[in-house]
């Protein structure tokens, strides 16, 4: 089968540009899996787990600013699996699961209102199965929105400014892949969940005024006869612009969609990225996008080559990503990483005002930021670090974009705008 076609893009070039400002360590030795939010004014919070003592903590550090991070703060002296986010208002909170006694599982908050440092953390729910934080959340007025697996199920909790969390509900059904995303536009809370037939793709949303989740709704996916939604599942993504849901579909060929939410809470038809055609042994995975406020989108993916044979191994991954203009559709795909052998973890993709940005990283190797300007069609594309530990995460808020990655086991921050 064709390949889809790939813009040129001259990576030696586009990585030739004048090296930005170092960026800077904001955590000890040890971590892994970080993460981080950013609010419209600037401020600032990452989370971590790292290695203390054989067991793993999770530690955060926040401030007004990216520059001006406080202390490192332990949460948990045995956490696993950060999730972090902060509202317009300044609540921050942190998500995270750990093991407690008489062998249960516990998912806990730790919230911080405005002014004010970190409290314990919250238990939402604790049992004897396994539960997997998925995303949390602030909307307006500062209520936290916490999703998470028990087992197959997706699960939330609702804790509003005074008050403690409610008792945790049922979302119904998610994929291994479940994500949560929030409108920029208006704040309402994006979070798919397992469809009723193979080629759907439903969400439930959560406004900023409701008490509880919408009943599910199914979006139009433009199936292809004898597709399905991939068993990763449909992911929610979000901008400054908006929010969709993001998934592909196993046929033959897969085809990358794309389903925005209108302004008045409608879904849109599905609107394809791509038809990912590529070869024997070669995927499309990782799907990524963002909505800027010109209207445009920006998706993301990864092209993966698997050795021959069924055996699984990764032989190369690239990252390669499409603009779809406003009222247009998805240009071509354009590569953002050198090609084979590399692999390059999956891509971050994020929009501040009408520019989009997207991060991807390699093992012992290149941290890549590309940036779509405004009203542009192509990226261009730098280098963050020649060295990086191979991940790569972009937050973004108002006019406020950061990226956080690993170097020698330690997190760095860099202030892309």
């Amino acid at each position: 089968m064709k390949p889809i076609p790939l813009l040129s893009l001259t990576i030696g070039a586009a990585l030739a540009t004048a090296a930005p400002a170092a960026a800077a360590t904001v955590s000890p030795e040890g971590v892994r899996f970080p993460q981080a939010a950013i609010d419209d004014g600037g401020a600032t919070v990452v989370a971590w787990e790292r290695r203390v003592k054989g067991s793993f903590a999770i530690e955060a550090r926040s401030g007004a600013s990216a520059t001006t991070l406080g202390r490192t703060h332990r949460l948990a002296g045995r956490g696993f699996r950060p999730q972090v986010a902060i509202g317009a208002d300044g609540t921050r909170a942190i998500m995270w699961m750990q093991y407690d006694s008489n062998r249960e599982q516990a998912i806990r908050v730790a919230i911080a209102r405005p002014g004010r440092r970190f409290g314990e953390g919250r238990i939402v729910e604790r049992r004897r199965s396994t539960l997997a934080p998925v995303d949390v959340a602030v909307q307006r007025g500062g209520r936290v929105v916490a999703v998470w697996h028990r087992a197959a199920r997706l699960r939330y909790a609702l804790a509003s400014r005074g008050h403690g969390f409610a008792k945790a509900q049922t979302l119904g059904a998610g994929g291994v892949g479940s994500t949560l995303a929030v409108d920029g536009r208006d704040g309402t809370i994006v979070v798919p969940i397992a469809p009723a037939a193979p080629a759907q793709a439903a969400v439930r949303t959560l406004a900023p005024s409701a008490s509880a989740f919408s009943e599910p709704v199914a979006v139009q996916t433009g199936a292809l006869p004898g597709a399905a939604v991939s068993e990763v599942g449909p992911s929610a993504v979000s901008g400054p612009g908006g929010a969709a849901v993001a998934y592909v579909l196993n046929g033959d060929p897969r085809v990358l969609a794309l389903v925005r939410r209108n302004a008045d809470g409608s879904w849109a038809a599905g609107q394809r990225i791509a038809i990912a055609a590529y070869g024997e042994n070669v995927f499309a995975t990782d799907l990524q996008a963002t909505l800027a406020t010109d209207g445009s989108a920006v998706a993301a993916w990864s092209v993966q080559t698997e050795a021959a044979g069924g055996l699984g191994g990764i032989l190369s991954r690239t990252t390669v990503a499409s603009i779809a203009p406003s009222a247009a559709p998805f240009g071509a795909a354009q590569a953002l990483s050198p090609g084979p052998p590399r692999r390059f973890a999956a891509p971050s993709v994020a929009a501040a005002g009408a520019e989009a940005f997207v991060a991807s990283a390699e093992p012992h190797g290149a941290v890549l930021l590309s940036t779509r300007p405004a009203g542009a069609t192509t990226f261009s594309t730098r280098s963050l670090a020649a060295d990086g530990d191979g991940d790569a995460l972009l937050a973004a808020a108002g006019r406020h974009v950061i990226a956080i990655y690993q170097q020698d086991d330690r997190l760095r921050l860099k202030i892309v705008r």
